[in-house]
């Protein structure tokens, strides 16, 4: 019962990657499955105002073409696994690609990703005991060709698991459009006036070429 009061808790979307079809109701399904899994499709089609049957094939079609994943994610070390362990390794490049699929389909492995960096794999994996993890790595993992070097981690308390992310901006049309900032307006520093007395002292010139012309009539 412990168990399944745990996968109830944590039942959530994991989201797995952006569909460039995806569109703003699309976007908003996913932010209402991603804080509630289980929101039934009636109130999320109440909620944007369409109907029923159109949230139902939507959600049908983003499982479908991996846009989302629904599933009961437990914290392992709740549930009965007593090590948590993150595995850095690297691989010989001519034997990463499949190596890495040899490896994902180990039921242990819950997560791979191949990286750049020192490391060319990195894996989250969950096991029983110190003696089943000795027998996944000297067993199992050992006859994957290519591995040149292993790092591990244990995972002692899981602090933070959020896979809620924010949903990239599409239109209509399903062209992502990412904000951007507002040009910021040119500052006109005003000029700096002349001292007083430079200004006094300093004639106007339309009102100097003036008065040289009446000078200059006067004398003639």
């Amino acid at each position: 019962m412990a168990i399944a009061i745990q996968l109830i808790v944590n039942f959530g979307v994991r989201f797995v990657r952006m569909s460039a079809s995806i569109d703003l109701v699309d976007a908003k399904i996913v932010e209402m499955l991603q804080a509630d899994g289980r929101r039934p499709s009636l109130e999320i089609a109440r909620s944007l105002g369409v109907a029923e049957g159109t949230v139902r094939k939507r959600i049908e079609r983003l499982v479908r073409d991996k846009v989302i994943q629904i599933s009961a994610w437990a914290d392992p070390l709740q549930i009965g696994y007593q090590n948590y362990a993150v595995l850095m390794m690297s691989m010989d490049l001519h034997h990463l690609d499949r190596g890495a699929e040899e490896i994902a389909q180990m039921p242990e492995v819950f997560f791979l990703g191949t990286c750049i960096g020192e490391f060319n794999l990195f894996i989250s994996a969950c096991f029983r005991s110190l003696e089943h993890m000795h027998e996944f790595m000297t067993q199992r993992l050992a006859k994957v060709a290519g591995i040149q070097r292993v790092s591990t981690s244990h995972v002692t308390r899981v602090v933070k698991r959020d896979y809620s992310f924010e949903i990239v901006a599409v239109d209509g049309s399903g062209i992502r459009r990412h904000r951007r900032r507002a040009p910021e307006k040119a500052t006109v520093v005003p000029p700096i006036p002349a001292p007083l007395s430079e200004r006094q002292s300093r004639p106007r010139s339309g009102q100097a070429a003036r008065r040289r012309s009446q000078q200059e009539v006067s004398h003639g």
